[in-house]
C-alpha cells in the first residue's frame, strides 16, 4: 500500500509540473513551503539572494555588522501560516527554528534559518560534516553537507540533487526496504583520504524517470544551491560569492573513480563510449540582480559572464581505486582579466557522469572527492 501510496503521488506531481495536470486549487491547500525571503530593510548587507533548501534558509551577508539580530521576512505558499510571524526581529547567534503549516492543517515544515558572513574565497571541503534531512511527503532520508563558520553556525556551501531524486526515491526500493542516506546519488562515506569524504553514484530513475526524459541521475556535488523545478536540471544554481581580491589560480583535491559497466546515451548522441567522471571551477561575473546571481546546469561553459574556468582533463578522468590527487590550474575566458574593483562569484561541480547533464552514462559509475581546495593567488 506504502508503495502504491507514494506512486500515485509521484504522478500526481509529474503530472503537476511537466503537464499542467493534477488539480492544482489542492495542492496550494496542502503545501507548507517557504517561497521566498529577505531581510526587513536590509537585503543590501546580503551578498547573494537567500539560500532556501528543503527544510533550511540561510542568509550570506556581507561582512558582520555587530549585531546578530535581525527581521527575515517570508513568503509562504497559499494560505499556509507560519511560527514566529515573518517580520519578527530574532537573535540569531544561534539558528532558528520556524515551522510553517498550510491552509488545511494536515501538513507542517520546520525550517532552521541561519544568518552566517560569507567568508567567499580560500575554500576548503573536507566533507566530515553531513546531516540526515528527513522528508514526509514523500518520505525519504538523505545527506546534506554543511561546512562550520568560525562561531560554530552551520553554512551549506556544497549543495546536492538528492531533493530531485528523493520524488523517485520510494518507487524504486521494495516494500521491505527502508530509504537511507547512501541510497541517494551523493551521501557522505567514512573512508575519505582524510576522514570523511563523499560518495557519488549514478544511478537509474526506473520507470518513472524514463517516462519523464531522466532515465538516470548523476551522483552530483557544487556550490550553490538546488531549488526543485521540473525540469530538475534547472533545479541546480551554480556559485556564491567570490570575497578575495586575486584571481583563482588552481583547483585542488583527492579523488577516485570507477565507471559503471554500460555507458548509455539516453538522450544525446555522445563520443564517449565509456563513462566518466567531471570536475570543475568557474569564477564569473556578479549580476546586479541577486536573484541572477547563478549559472544553470545547462550553462554549458558558455555563459557571457565566465571570467576564468579551472577543469579536470584526460590526465585525471581516469579509473583508480587509491587515493589520487588532482590540481588543475585557471584559465581566463573571452579575453577577460581578474579586476579587483569588481565582485564575482564561484562554483565549483563534481558530477559521477560527464553527460549527466544531459541524462548520458552508465548507472553504477562511482566518484569518491574529498579534500577541495580553490586555491586563491597571493596579494603582490
Amino acid at each position: 500500500m506504502e508503495q502504491k501510496r507514494i506512486l500515485s503521488f509521484m504522478i500526481c506531481i509529474m503530472l503537476f509540473f511537466g503537464l499542467n495536470g493534477c488539480i492544482k486549487e489542492e495542492a496550494l491547500n496542502t503545501e507548507a513551503d517557504i517561497e521566498q525571503a529577505s531581510i526587513l530593510n536590509g537585503d543590501l548587507a546580503l551578498s547573494t539572494a537567500p539560500s532556501i533548501g528543503n527544510n533550511t534558509i540561510i542568509f550570506k551577508l556581507k561582512r558582520f555588522s555587530g549585531s546578530y539580530v535581525h527581521t527575515p521576512e517570508f513568503v509562504l505558499t497559499p494560505g499556509a501560516t507560519i511560527l514566529p510571524k515573518s517580520g519578527t526581529e530574532l537573535d540569531f547567534s544561534q539558528p532558528q527554528k520556524y515551522t510553517v503549516t498550510s491552509q488545511d492543517g494536515a501538513w507542517s515544515k520546520t525550517y532552521t534559518v541561519s544568518f552566517v558572513v560569507d567568508e567567499g574565497a580560500n575554500f576548503y571541503g573536507a566533507f566530515e560534516n553531513a546531516q540526515v534531512v528527513d522528508t514526509d511527503n514523500p518520505v525519504g532520508h538523505y545527506h546534506q553537507f554543511f561546512e562550520l563558520t568560525a562561531d560554530g553556525q552551520k553554512n551549506i556551501i556544497w549543495e546536492t540533487a538528492n531533493e530531485g531524486y528523493n520524488i523517485l526515491a520510494g518507487t524504486l526500493v521494495g516494500e521491505d526496504k527502508d530509504l537511507i542516506p547512501s541510497f541517494y546519488p551523493t551521501s557522505q562515506v567514512t573512508d575519505g583520504y582524510l576522514g570523511n569524504a563523499a560518495k557519488l553514484m549514478t544511478k537509474d530513475t526506473g520507470p518513472l524517470g524514463g517516462m519523464f526524459g531522466s532515465p538516470l541521475a548523476a551522483g552530483n556535488l557544487f556550490v550553490g544551491e538546488f531549488r526543485l523545478t521540473f525540469p530538475t536540471v534547472n533545479s541546480t544554481r551554480f556559485g556564491i560569492s567570490y570575497n578575495n581580491d586575486t584571481a583563482p589560480v588552481a583547483l585542488k583535491g583527492f579523488f577516485k573513480y570507477k565507471a559503471g559497466e554500460k555507458f548509455v546515451d539516453n538522450t544525446k548522441p555522445s563520443q564517449l563510449t565509456k563513462d566518466t567522471w567531471d570536475g570543475y571551477a568557474i569564477l564569473f561575473e556578479k549580476s546586479a540582480d541577486l536573484n541572477k546571481n547563478f549559472l544553470t546546469g545547462t550553462h554549458a561553459f558558455k555563459d557571457s559572464r565566465i571570467v576564468s574556468v579551472a577543469r579536470i582533463g584526460t590526465k585525471e578522468q581516469i579509473e583508480t581505486d587509491k587515493w589520487t590527487a588532482f590540481n588543475v590550474p585557471f584559465s581566463f575566458v573571452n579575453g577577460k582579466s581578474f579586476d579587483p574593483a569588481k565582485e564575482y562569484m564561484y562554483t565549483i561541480v563534481f558530477s559521477s557522469s560527464k553527460e549527466g547533464d544531459i541524462f548520458n552514462g552508465a548507472v553504477g559509475s562511482t566518484l569518491f572527492i574529498d579534500e577541495v581546495e580553490l586555491v586563491t593567488g597571493q596579494k603582490k
